[in-house]
């Protein structure tokens, strides 16, 4: 998906950072990652320990290495085209090791976000993953700064396509089909061996949402559905659907597809204005995508439909499930933005962020 939302002279090494990216996450989680994340572990875990077989370590270990793969490779999008491989290294060991682990437990591991109030539900990671991932690149980009040529000095933004659409829909096509497994795994912690039909069903309606919404938009605003636009759409609703996936029912996850589809297109278009250079969009689909399924979880989860009978959102009764929803968006905006923010400034300093220039107009294959 990233590599054909690129060109085709960053080719190789978009699609060796993806690669790569996920072979450094699952090394940092086995060094610390999963002993930050469950404090039931802790430090005694470290590096596993070569452990005999543990009935909660090594399941636990692999249920949330998907999500932690998923985060790290996130932001590659958002920064390719000008990220120096050795500090992308440095960044990667971060994100495995200590952002999403850390916010993990907050939530997933039972820690304070997930006793605040009503509790913060995110079964699927819309804010543990991906409003995490998003918001992370958002401060990546901000720090290493647009793609040569992008902006003119005027304002102007010069449009850099895509070299290879077919590739980027063909991996947009292969993520929706391994996001059924990824909720299902989550829904299964929480409860839910019971609801994976449901859990499949609104995954693919807020898909679904997202995709038309995103066509219809871009069809009303330019007379033509675009390709990537509409994909990212699909990916929004998937990604929003996550949160309160097994909690609502089919109508109510087709709304929350519908409106992220929407959102990222606004999205997309405003960051460009404000000059922030995304070039597959996963600021606003992870970013902000992840942000609207943490706040829709709050305003349409409805205990009938999961394993937690308890679970009711502000438009089925209970406005302490929404404030604790909103709750755990700000601490996403400290901990994933402001976080981020200064571990991307203090590494450019030691390891720059940003290619030089003459191999960034070249290409970074080559070199």
């Amino acid at each position: 998906l990233t590599t054909g939302l690129c060109r085709d002279k960053n080719a190789a090494h978009t699609m060796f950072m993806t690669f790569f990216g996920s072979v450094i996450a699952v090394a940092g989680f086995w060094i610390c990652g999963l002993a930050l994340t469950n404090g039931a572990f802790g430090i005694p875990h470290l590096f596993l320990r070569n452990q005999a077989y543990n009935s909660d370590l090594y399941p636990a270990f692999v249920s949330l290495l998907p999500a932690v793969i998923v985060a790290t490779c996130i932001p590659i999008g958002a920064l390719a085209e000008r990220w120096r491989l050795k500090s992308f290294y440095v960044y990667a060991l971060f994100m495995s090791m200590v952002l999403f682990p850390l916010f993990a437990r907050w939530t997933w591991g039972g820690g304070w976000l997930a006793t605040f109030g009503r509790g913060f539900i995110d079964v699927g990671g819309s804010g543990v993953v991906h409003a995490l991932a998003g918001l992370c690149a958002l401060a990546g980009v901000l720090v290493i700064g647009p793609r040569h040529g992008r902006y003119s000095k005027s304002g102007a933004i010069n449009p850099i396509p895509a070299h290879n659409v077919p590739l980027a829909l063909l991996g947009n096509f292969l993520l929706s089909v391994g996001w059924f497994g990824f909720n299902a795994i989550r829904s299964l912690d929480t409860g839910g061996a019971s609801h994976i039909d449901l859990v499949a069903t609104t995954t693919a309606l807020a898909g679904a949402g997202g995709a038309i919404t995103a066509a219809v938009y871009m069809t009303i605003t330019t007379r033509r559905p675009d390709p990537t636009l509409v994909a990212n759409g699909l990916m929004a609703g998937l990604v929003a659907s996550s949160a309160s996936v097994g909690l609502v029912g089919p109508n109510a996850a087709f709304l929350i597809g519908a409106v992220s589809g929407v959102l990222i297109c606004v999205a997309v278009n405003r960051l460009d204005r404000f000059r922030v250079d995304d070039p597959v969009g996963a600021i606003a689909v992870h970013g902000l995508g992840g942000l609207w399924g943490v706040l829709a979880a709050g305003l349409f989860a409805h205990g009938a439909f999961g394993a937690s009978a308890n679970v009711r959102g502000l438009f089925r009764g209970d406005a302490g499930q929404a404030l604790a929803q909103i709750v755990g968006c700000g601490a996403l905006l400290v901990w994933a933005f402001g976080g981020s923010w200064v571990f991307f400034k203090v590494l450019d300093r030691v390891v720059p962020l940003r290619v030089a220039p003459e191999v960034e107009i070249g290409g970074l294959d080559a070199p």
